[in-house]
């Protein structure tokens, strides 16, 4: 995909989507892949869009972890489910072309759809999903296996985090530094397998200028949405990433 080739609307547009992706990524750690990639895809490929949106993925995500620093001494009670999880991106990653990506995308809908009809029909099963004790090693590779071999974990990791009913800050600290720890090897993987050509680049730095932006005032406005106004804004985005990943599969 060329720069110059593109129409300035669908441009715009991409733009745009990237813009809104990049706001709720400040403000709750997830959305931008979920705005971002469908966007670029209709005027590329999913994969060219993937690709894309690796380091505008990796500097929002370091951002968000850089600026709510503060919350670093949360990262103990999580150990084993980021060490599995780190594990489980190596296995799935050599695994990426073993594994159905369709039947991986079918466990995370899946996964999400269960955790959201026993929250609201009461969250007595939140426990499972928190992953605690041995469970946060299971919960943590099946996330990083599956982040290795499709390129998305927020259905696991987003529920896992949830379940705590963490202020905003705390929750975009630990949903960040867990997206950057998970898919640090997937922009290892695109150097060495040339995916991230010169074209690919100077179009990857494009976008990663409103995704600063826009990631910068999502963090701002974090600081001052209520618990109750934020844990909305989560499920909104947790029922969007549902359906996109629905008709991913569909």
């Amino acid at each position: 995909m060329e720069l110059m080739s593109l129409n300035g609307g669908l441009l715009l547009a991409v733009l745009i989507a990237i813009s809104v992706g990049a706001l709720f990524k400040g403000i709750t750690g997830l959305g931008l892949p979920l705005f971002a990639v469908p966007a670029i895809a209709m005027i590329s490929s999913v994969e060219e869009a993937v690709i894309l949106m690796i380091i505008p993925g990796l500097a929002s995500n370091l951002w968000v972890v850089i600026s709510r620093r503060t919350h670093l001494h949360r990262l103990r009670e999580h150990v084993p489910f980021l060490v599995a999880g780190f594990a489980g991106g190596i296995t799935g990653t050599l695994l990426l072309h073993a594994i159905s990506d369709r039947w991986l995308r079918i466990l995370l809908a899946t996964w999400l759809a269960v955790y959201l009809v026993q929250y609201f029909a009461g969250n007595k099963a939140a426990a499972l999903f928190r992953g605690r004790g041995w469970l946060g090693y299971v919960v943590g590779l099946l996330a990083g296996t599956t982040q290795g071999a499709t390129g998305i974990s927020a259905q696991i990791v987003a529920p896992y985090y949830h379940g705590r009913a963490l202020a905003a800050p705390a929750y975009a600290f630990l949903v960040a530094f867990t997206f950057l720890l998970f898919s640090s090897a997937q922009m290892t993987g695109a150097v060495s397998t040339n995916l991230l050509t010169a074209d690919r680049l100077q179009l990857s730095l494009i976008a990663l200028v409103p995704t600063l932006i826009f990631t910068r005032v999502g963090i701002g406005l974090a600081d001052s949405i209520s618990p109750e106004v934020f844990n909305k804004v989560l499920l909104v985005v947790f029922v969007l990433m549902e359906i996109k990943l629905i008709f991913d599969v569909i």
